[in-house]
C-alpha cells in the first residue's frame, strides 16, 4: 500500500442507498465469497443451533451426532416453509422437524420422515435433503459460501492476512463478550471508515493517545515522510509506555503466550478479510468485528472479544478496562459512518475524491469494481 500521487473518485453515491445495486453486490461478493457467520462455540453440541443471516439469506448453524458442523438454508424442501422460527435453540432428538407440515430431518439433513403424506411410486426421500451450505473455519471463525462450487477454499480466500494472526491461539479462545452496532448506513460506509484514518484526529482522541501514528491521520509510519529515520518496518504500534488497546493503553490481563518480543511490543496486529470481518490481536485479548449487510442503508456489527478459557473468570476485573476502548472506538466510527450516508443522499453528491492517505479506501474500490465485473448475471 502506498500514498496516491493523485486524486480519485468515489464511487457513484447512488451504489450506497440504490435497492437494486444493493441486490447487485449481495449477489457479485455476499453470495460468492466466503463469509464469517460467528463462532464454532455458538454451537458447542450436536442438536444446538443458530439462525444466521447472509444478506437476504437465512441459515442454519448445527452440529452432527459426531460433532461436525453443518449449515443448511432455513427451507424446507417440500413446499419452503421456514423451518426454524427460534435465533438459536436445540434439536430435540436430534430432529429437524418443519412446523408447516412436519417434514422431519436428520442433523446431517436427511430427509427422514413426512408425516401423512399419500405414498406415490415416485417418491425417494434422498431427493428431498436440506439444502446444504459450504462451510469451513478458521481460528474458531466459522465461514459458509452460498455457491454451488465455490471459486476457491477458505485458505487460499484467507490469503497472507491469516499469516498476521497465527501467532495468536485463535482457535483455542472463546467470546467472553459480545456486542452488536446496528448502523444506518451501507455496509461499504463502515469498511472504508476502516480503511483509513484520516478521520483519526478529529474522531478518535483516545485512541490516538494510545497510537501515536493515528494522531497524524495516518494508517502506518511509512505514510509518514519523517518515516525514513525510523527503526522500524513502518506499521503503527502503541505508544512507549503503553501496552494495549485500552484507555490507559495498561492492562492486568495475561499476556498471551507464544508473541513474539515485537509483536508484543507492537500491541496490535490486523488481519482483514474483505468485506465480512477483521481481527485484531492485542499482547493480552482479541476483538473482531464482522459485518452482516442488512439492507442498502444499514448494517449490523458484531464485536466479540476473545480470551483463552479460564481467563475471565480469574481476571474479572480486567474485563471492563478491556471492553472500553474498542467499543468507544465503535461508538465514534458509527456515527460518523451514518452522517456520511446522509449525505451521500444529496441530489448534487454525484461522486466524491479521495485524498493521498485514502489509499485504502481506493484499493477497496477497486476490488468490488472487479468483483462486480466478474459477475456476469450482476
Amino acid at each position: 500500500m502506498t500514498l496516491l500521487t493523485e486524486l480519485k473518485p468515489t464511487l457513484p453515491s447512488p451504489w450506497y442507498y440504490d435497492p437494486d445495486h444493493y441486490v447487485r453486490e449481495l449477489r457479485a461478493i455476499w453470495y460468492r465469497d466466503w463469509v464469517c457467520v460467528g463462532r464454532l462455540e455458538e454451537v458447542p453440541l450436536a442438536g444446538d443451533y443458530r439462525v444466521v443471516a447472509v444478506g437476504e439469506q437465512r441459515l442454519i448453524v448445527t452440529r452432527n451426532g459426531v460433532g461436525q458442523v453443518k449449515v443448511f438454508h432455513n427451507t424446507c424442501r417440500h413446499r419452503g416453509s421456514t423451518l426454524c422460527t427460534a435465533e438459536e435453540g436445540h434439536f430435540p432428538n436430534g430432529r429437524i422437524i418443519c412446523p408447516y407440515h412436519t417434514w422431519t430431518y436428520s442433523l446431517d439433513g436427511e430427509l427422514l420422515a413426512t408425516p401423512s403424506r399419500v405414498e406415490t411410486d415416485d417418491f425417494r426421500a434422498r431427493d428431498f435433503s436440506l439444502y446444504a451450505v459450504h462451510s469451513d473455519n478458521w481460528g474458531g471463525f466459522l465461514f459458509v459460501n452460498l455457491s454451488s462450487a465455490p471459486a476457491e477454499s477458505l485458505i487460499d480466500f484467507l490469503g497472507v492476512e491469516a499469516k498476521e494472526l497465527e501467532s495468536w491461539p485463535l482457535a483455542d479462545m472463546v467470546s467472553v463478550h459480545q456486542e452488536h452496532a446496528e448502523l444506518k448506513c451501507n455496509w461499504k460506509v463502515f469498511w472504508e471508515n476502516y480503511s483509513e484514518c484520516y478521520h483519526c484526529p478529529r474522531l478518535h482522541p483516545e485512541l490516538c493517545k494510545v497510537v501515536p501514528a493515528y494522531k497524524k491521520g495516518l494508517l502506518s509510519h511509512a505514510d509518514d515522510p519523517e518515516w525514513q529515520a525510523c527503526d522500524d518496518d513502518g506499521r503503527p504500534r502503541v505508544a512507549a509506555g503503553k501496552k494495549t488497546w485500552t484507555l490507559d493503553g495498561q492492562s492486568s490481563l495475561p499476556l498471551i503466550e507464544g508473541l513474539s518480543d515485537a509483536e508484543r511490543d507492537i500491541g496490535m496486529n490486523f488481519a482483514s478479510f474483505t468485506a465480512c470481518l477483521f481481527v485484531v490481536g492485542h499482547p493480552d485479548y482479541v476483538r473482531s468485528v464482522r459485518l452482516v449487510p442488512t439492507g442498502p442503508e444499514s448494517v449490523t456489527l458484531v464485536i466479540d472479544w476473545l480470551l483463552l478459557p479460564g481467563v475471565a473468570e480469574s481476571h474479572g476485573s480486567e474485563i471492563e478496562p478491556m471492553l472500553e476502548l474498542g467499543r468507544l472506538v465503535v461508538e465514534q466510527d458509527g456515527r460518523a459512518c451514518e452522517l456520511n450516508q446522509q449525505g451521500l443522499r444529496s441530489s448534487r453528491h454525484e461522486s466524491g475524491v479521495l485524498v493521498p492517505q485514502e489509499y485504502g479506501l481506493w484499493e477497496f474500490h477497486e476490488w468490488l469494481r472487479g468483483k462486480l465485473a466478474d459477475d456476469r448475471s450482476a
